[in-house]
């Protein structure tokens, strides 16, 4: 069967008159009805009862027509999303981030961006490696990439937006917790530590390797977890002392204490990347705002961390305006 033999089906079965639907798909009567006989003769059953006045479907064509309907929406989709990405207007863009993007970093740029190109759809997906977002772009699943960088494969473009200094979380009866100011991984050669697991968070991982090393401390790594939400709930619990990146301060967490590390050359870089040969008008359009966002974080988080950094009851909400009335 052809996509000719299809159309005229569908045609036929909704004018349910052989010459208007030929008319429609601008063929002969004659071969309406040979492309009808001829699909039927394939599928093995009739689509059609018809007499010299009447023409009706079957209940197999009734059934066969909503499968054909599908099946010519989703080819005619399919060519017109070609033929917009092979002009470079393409209307969807799929993004890729770690979760300090999708939770921080992108959602005021999601509210601009889809407020002024509202035909655009965006589509978000999480990740936790720099590596499976990398295979992502290449595979050509995403688009546009927001993590933390280890190695730039080429192909691709990079820019870096913000460099994060590190927060070490408390349990709230630690001993460090109402004491203002800065600490230093000096303060913490004997609490237990919970990290992360390289493969995963592999900046993450490096910062409390390097920081402790420096020191000349071994940390008293006692698990590794992925998800920051667990880690949370984990020091909260008293299980032990994390260390998180900067975005972190931006949120309010009332039970738990986040304080400065004096080492503030710590930093974890964070970025975005897309295939350098990617034109696309949507594309150039969403790297606007995501440059314009860039200073105004970093001077926000600089702004956060030095109320942190004279904050003495950190049950408290810092005085500081929500990231989305911004």
């Amino acid at each position: 069967m052809d996509l000719r033999q299809l159309r005229a089906f569908v045609a036929v079965a909704e004018e349910l008159h052989f010459r208007i639907a030929a008319e429609r798909v601008g063929m002969a009567q004659a071969a309406v009805s040979s492309k009808i006989k001829d699909l039927e003769g394939e599928l093995g059953f009739k689509l059609f009862f018809r007499t010299t006045r009447h023409v009706s479907l079957t209940q197999a064509g009734a059934v066969f027509l909503e499968s054909v309907r599908n099946t010519l929406n989703t080819l005619e989709n399919g060519v017109s999303a070609a033929s917009a990405a092979a002009e470079n207007r393409l209307d969807r863009l799929r993004i890729g981030g770690i979760d300090g993007a999708l939770i921080w970093y992108l959602p005021p740029i999601l509210k601009k961006f889809t407020a002024k190109f509202p035909s655009v759809s965006l589509t978000m997906t999480e990740a936790t490696s720099s590596e499976d977002q990398i295979k992502r772009l290449e595979s050509h699943h995403i688009d546009i990439a927001f993590f933390r960088p280890t190695t730039i494969h080429s192909g691709h473009n990079f820019e870096l937006l913000l460099q994060e200094r590190v927060y070490v979380v408390l349990p709230r009866d630690h001993r460090l917790a109402n004491r203002p100011g800065a600490i230093s991984i000096t303060e913490l050669e004997n609490d237990p530590v919970i990290s992360y697991p390289i493969h995963a968070r592999p900046q993450l991982n490096r910062i409390i390797m390097d920081g402790f090393g420096r020191a000349g401390i071994r940390p008293n790594i006692i698990m590794e977890v992925i998800d920051k939400s667990t880690t949370m709930q984990l020091v909260a619990r008293g299980i032990g002392v994390a260390f998180v990146p900067e975005w972190m301060g931006t949120m309010y967490m009332p039970n738990l204490p986040l304080k400065p590390l004096v080492e503030e050359d710590l930093k974890l870089s964070f970025g975005v990347a897309w295939r350098e040969y990617d034109l696309s008008e949507s594309l150039r359009e969403f790297l606007i705002p995501v440059r314009e966002r860039a200073k105004m974080a970093q001077d926000k988080l600089d702004e956060i961390w030095a109320s942190r950094l004279i904050q003495t009851d950190w049950t408290s909400r810092l005085d500081i305006r929500s990231w989305d009335e911004e």
